[in-house]
């Protein structure tokens, strides 16, 4: 019996032990944290039109003024090159020559048939007037002089015509005939461009074209040079291209020095003198991602910040940015804080 007691007392101490022991041990952990939500703070704009001029910006390249694809009027063999591609030449300049000996021979014969024709004329024009000659007889011989003296003036312009000179004054663009090539009627020998003055060449679609005339000033920014020329517009192609259903326009430069060439890039900016309505933002609010696409944060009735793509037009003298696409007047735009943003987020202002 007194056994039984003792270990009992046993049992109940190692048990009390234990649970202090477990007691303690939970005592030493730390309670899980709970996650607390941070809610990004930020400053919104609402938006409105406002009145500006309206100005048209477009991409183009220029073109010369004009382009001469020129070549030999008669056939023969070149034997002579007198240029080289990338020269300027002037109007009336010697450019290349083909072995005109063939026409050389055949205008000494047609001037020694001029000459027979011409002294038979004369001592039958003698007899016809006295009654001598029949009438037939004389109309032959004035025959047989004018087509000796048409021949001989063909045969003297295609000695002429063995010799290429240059249209324009321009830069040789295309040289297309080489020494010892056979040069054919209509096949173009060179090409001449005339870069005096160009044409910065742009493309304005249907909703647009019918803001701009001819004679509008415009500013024409040429990045290869790094420099604006001003010029006017001067050509409005009536027909819209079948294809992009846009219109041809050409502004005119003054290219004294020739450093605007053929094929340059150009942005060309028209002020139409209208005012219109536009929806203007700080430029800051706006945002490019990793693909180029730029976009902007709108916040709604449940503060929501909804992403929306937008399209910018221009920048203004205020550091914003004009905006043609994807906002409206009253839209509630993220104006500081968007670079912490998601699609959906919940802010607070």
């Amino acid at each position: 019996m007194f056994n039984n007691t003792r270990t009992d007392r046993r049992i109940a101490s190692s048990v009390l032990t234990l649970m202090v022991g477990l007691a303690l041990s939970s005592c030493g952990k730390d309670e899980p944290k709970q996650l607390v939500q941070v809610v990004p703070k930020v400053s919104v704009k609402e938006i409105s039109a406002i009145a500006q001029q309206q100005e048209l910006i477009y991409s183009g390249n220029i073109e010369p003024e004009n382009t001469a694809h020129i070549g030999f009027a008669v056939p023969g063999v070149v034997n002579n090159i007198h240029v080289v591609e990338g020269q300027r030449v002037t109007k009336g300049e010697l450019l290349a020559s083909i072995d005109a000996s063939e026409y050389v021979n055949a205008l000494a014969i047609a001037n020694a048939q001029l000459e027979q024709a011409e002294d038979m004329y004369s001592r039958l024009d003698g007899l016809y007037k006295k009654g001598s000659l029949p009438e037939k007889d004389y109309i032959d011989i004035k025959t047989k002089v004018a087509q000796a003296r048409a021949n001989k003036s063909i045969n003297a312009k295609r000695i002429k015509d063995s010799r290429l000179y240059a249209p324009i004054t321009g830069i040789i663009s295309a040289k297309m005939v080489e020494r010892g090539s056979t040069a054919a009627p209509g096949v173009p020998a060179f090409t001449i461009i005339k870069t005096d003055q160009v044409y910065a060449r742009i493309s304005v679609p249907e909703s647009e074209v019918g803001a701009i005339s001819n004679g509008m000033s415009s500013a024409v920014y040429v990045p290869t040079l790094e420099d604006t020329i001003h010029g006017n517009i001067t050509i409005i192609n009536p027909q819209a291209d079948p294809v992009s259903k846009t219109y041809a326009v050409k502004i005119k430069l003054l290219n004294p020095d020739g450093k605007l060439l053929p094929g340059m890039l150009a942005e060309a900016k028209i002020q139409t003198g209208k005012a219109v309505n536009v929806i203007a933002i700080p430029a800051p609010s706006v945002v490019r991602d990793a693909d180029g696409l730029t976009y902007v944060f709108v916040t709604n009735d449940q503060n929501k910040a909804i992403r929306r793509r937008v399209t910018t037009s221009n920048v203004t003298g205020n550091n914003e940015v004009i905006i043609s696409q994807g906002l409206t007047a009253g839209d509630k735009v993220v104006v500081a804080g968007q670079t912490r943003l998601k699609d959906g987020s919940t802010v607070t202002f």
